[in-house]
């Protein structure tokens, strides 16, 4: 409740520091671009190599049968991350509100499909009696790393909470000097 003697909250105030699509902002955006295009180039391994696709979806022998799993593991969570990744980067330069929120999710996600792709890779291998890749720890430490920087970043910069979360921002600071 405001009382006449006190200002009304004004949310649409000059927010203090950077605004806006740039700075440090840049890198997540490269980095979704960069996943959609990795991504594409994965998938398209399922194109150029549908006739084997087609036999493990069909199933001739055990091992054929086997495979199905770690395929649809593979291929579901490539699907995932393309999706998410265009949807963030549609937020993103929409400006949304919900993008530090999509973005942790984002992030966790990545994490979450660097582990179900090296999972698919560990049952590939042991079905086919090979060796797993050895850019999976490479892999995982890579994204965990992205994780443990940007989920941060989207959740404490200043800049992220102008650029999507102004007002609500602004009523944070306004908060943040009653207490």
């Amino acid at each position: 409740m405001t009382y006449s003697s006190q200002p009304a909250l004004d949310v649409y105030q000059k927010p203090d520091g950077p605004v806006g699509i740039g700075g440090w902002l840049i890198l997540p955006i490269l980095h979704l671009c960069g996943s959609i295009v990795l991504t594409l180039i994965n998938l398209y391994g399922i194109v150029s190599e549908w006739s084997g696709i087609k036999a493990i979806i069909m199933g001739g022998n055990d091992k054929l049968v086997a495979l199905r799993l770690p395929l649809a593991i593979s291929s579901i969570l490539g699907v995932a991350v393309l999706i998410l990744a265009c949807v963030c980067l549609y937020r993103l330069f929409a400006r949304s509100p919900t993008v530090p929120r999509l973005m942790t999710f984002f992030y966790v996600g990545m994490v979450v499909a660097t582990l179900g792709d090296v999972a698919a890779d560990n049952m590939m291998a042991s079905i086919l009696g090979s060796s797993t890749d050895p850019d999976n720890v490479r892999d995982l430490l890579r994204v965990t790393v992205a994780a443990a920087i940007w989920i941060p970043y989207f959740n404490r910069s200043r800049r992220v909470a102008n650029t999507f979360r102004a007002r609500e921002a602004a009523v944070d600071r306004k908060i943040g000097e009653v207490f």
